[in-house]
């Protein structure tokens, strides 16, 4: 309550509490009036002698009781406005100000408490808070320099610690490393298991970080799943490389979250100040372009920054820029490969595979993006545009007379989109939109994802299956899964990576591995397609392994979707050879 308010209440109630002591005062004036009435009471006997019997009778009682009456009014009033201030004496010794919130009276006096209380509990509240006030700016100090999560330095403290740092090595003619750490493909995790398991991930990661450093170096969380590492007094460059190989090997070691064990691994750049002055954001800066360079080597590495870097790093960079607008942009586009039977080369799926259009670059292949909008997070969004689109197409293919036959379209699955629990329910809804009949429809899931041992893999192939699209292993022989771990999967298709097809008719163990993989697929009812078939000699071989059917460039490079009718009849023209007539 306002300070204005409290002072009308009490000036009001002052003047009620006034009146009464007045009144007070005039009943207790009337007693000594009654005593000089008393004093003349004798002269007056004498001029009233003939009723003085009566005047003895009925005179002195009522005097009594009368002057009784006007001592116990006065004395209740005395009393009352006296036991109301000693309340609220006793409430001042207290300092309770919650007592100010129940007044046990209603008139003025209550009213002049029910004030005087609300004024001592605004007094103690605030000097409450100027007690916390000392309090409550360490608590805003560290807010504004310490991470809240791992209460880790933030990046504001470490460019300042780095700041002193460079000028304390530029006086002392000394050099400093700064390690950018950047965890691989955690995005994707944090998706899978939750943010509340991510953020305890990166609890224990910050521990680990600051374990491997001397107390007077700095480790720092600079936001998301960006760490940066200040090491002082660095006589080389191998110091900096031999800290980065420790931190490298100990995040490598696996953490136990809820009771399972996760692996992370992270690309780290390194940066070592060189003779010359140096601005803090220069050097981080420079730590940076050398991470996004260990990432593009391959991830769980370290990469050291010299000034050729800024070039290839920077154009990775705005690759990364120019990626997140591309969708927005219309650049995104499928082709489409068919997959024909090896028994006849007639078409049977068609699989739809992603272009992006580069405005400055021109056409990229999956190779050039894909894991670069893994590292991003990118590859939800751009996984379900190119589901959603290639379902439209096939649909439109079905509602048009373009020729082209009811084929099963193939759609790949990223481990981004085929490890959320969300997948079922949007694949559903993709295919209710365009209304695609489910079985028109396979889904592509890589062999290293399948083979995670992830109890929830399960459920979600069973959930897909539950919606009736088709279910494909993809890139099979490229983890080396052990054959008989595909009874225990749910799926139709098992697709032979191009790496063990490309050694047939060369490599007798290719063809042998390809060979007891379609007789065990066989035995299991699933259908086996070999990629990369680009010779008609892989062609004739693949058929005598048993292999169902075939994709790649012998039968026909993808093409966008307005040339699919085309390209499907020209695949029926086959001659008895089983050789495409077009292929000449």
């Amino acid at each position: 309550m306002s300070k204005g308010p409290i002072r009308r209440e009490v000036a009001l109630a002052g003047q009620h509490v006034r009146r009464k002591v007045i009144l007070a005062l005039i009943l207790c004036s009337v007693i000594p009036l009654l005593l000089l009435t008393y004093a003349f009471h004798a002269p007056v006997r004498e001029f009233l002698d003939p009723l003085a019997g009566l005047v003895d009778g009925v005179s002195i009682p009522a005097l009594v009781v009368f002057t009784a009456l006007l001592m116990a009014g006065g004395a209740f009033i005395v009393w009352d406005i006296a036991t109301a201030l000693s309340r609220a004496a006793q409430i001042s010794s207290e300092q309770n100000p919650d007592l100010a919130a129940q007044p046990h009276r209603k008139d003025e006096i209550g009213t002049l408490m029910s004030s005087f209380q609300r004024m001592l509990a605004t007094i103690e509240q605030q000097s409450r808070e100027i007690n916390e006030f000392p309090r409550r700016l360490d608590q805003l100090i560290r807010e504004a320099f310490r991470d809240a999560l791992t209460g880790l330095p933030n990046r504001a403290l470490f460019m300042d610690r780095l700041s002193h740092a460079l000028i304390r090595a530029e006086r002392g003619g000394g050099n400093l490393a700064v390690l950018f750490l950047d965890l691989d493909r955690f995005k994707i995790l944090n998706d899978t298991l939750g943010r509340e398991v991510g953020d305890r991930l990166l609890v224990e990661v910050a521990h680990r970080l600051a374990a491997c450093l001397s107390p007077e170096d700095t480790v720092a969380r600079l936001g998301g799943d960006e760490f940066a590492l200040l090491l002082e007094d660095t006589s080389d460059l191998g110091a900096a490389g031999a800290l980065a190989q420790r931190v490298s090997a100990e995040l490598q070691r696996p953490f136990v979250v809820d009771g399972r064990d996760v692996l992370i691994s992270a690309s780290i750049g390194v940066a070592l100040t060189g003779g010359g002055s140096m601005q803090p954001e220069e050097v981080l800066r420079n730590a940076d372009l050398a991470m996004y360079q260990a990432k593009a080597e391959g991830r769980a590495r370290y990469e050291l920054y010299e000034p050729g870097l800024s070039v290839s790093t920077r154009e990775r960079l705005d690759l990364q820029a120019d990626l997140r607008t591309a969708g927005a942009r219309q650049e995104l586009s499928l082709r489409y490969q068919p997959v024909v039977s090896l028994a006849n080369i007639r078409p049977v799926e068609i699989e739809a595979l992603v272009r992006w259009d580069h405005r400055r670059r021109g056409a990229l292949l999956p190779a050039d993006f894909i894991g670069l909008s893994e590292e991003t997070g990118l590859i939800v969004p751009i996984g379900q545009w190119i589901l959603r689109e290639a379902c439209r197409q096939a649909r439109a293919w079905q509602g048009e007379p373009s020729g082209v036959p009811p084929l099963v379209v193939s759609v790949n699955l990223s481990a981004g989109q085929f490890e959320r629990d969300a997948l079922p329910g949007e694949v559903a809804a993709i295919l209710g939109e365009t209304g695609l009949e489910p079985r028109r429809l396979q889904l592509e899931i890589s062999e290293a994802v399948l083979m995670r041992d992830d109890p929830r893999t399960f459920g979600r192939l069973e959930a897909l299956r539950a919606i009736g699209v088709r279910l494909a292993i993809d890139d099979f022989g490229t983890g080396y899964a052990s054959l008989s771990y595909l009874k225990r999967l749910p799926v139709d298709c098992l697709k032979i990576d191009r790496s063990l097809v490309k050694g047939v008719g060369y490599e007798t163990e290719d063809a042998a591995i390809i060979r007891a993989v379609a007789t065990l697929a066989r035995s299991l009812g699933i259908t086996v397609t070999a990629e990369g078939v680009e010779t008609h000699a892989q062609l004739v071989q693949l058929r005598e392994v048993g292999c169902d059917q075939g994709q790649g460039y012998f039968f026909a490079r993808p093409v966008s979707g307005d040339r699919v009718p085309e390209l499907l009849a020209s695949l029926g023209a086959d001659d008895r050879h089983g050789s495409p007539s077009w292929l000449g």
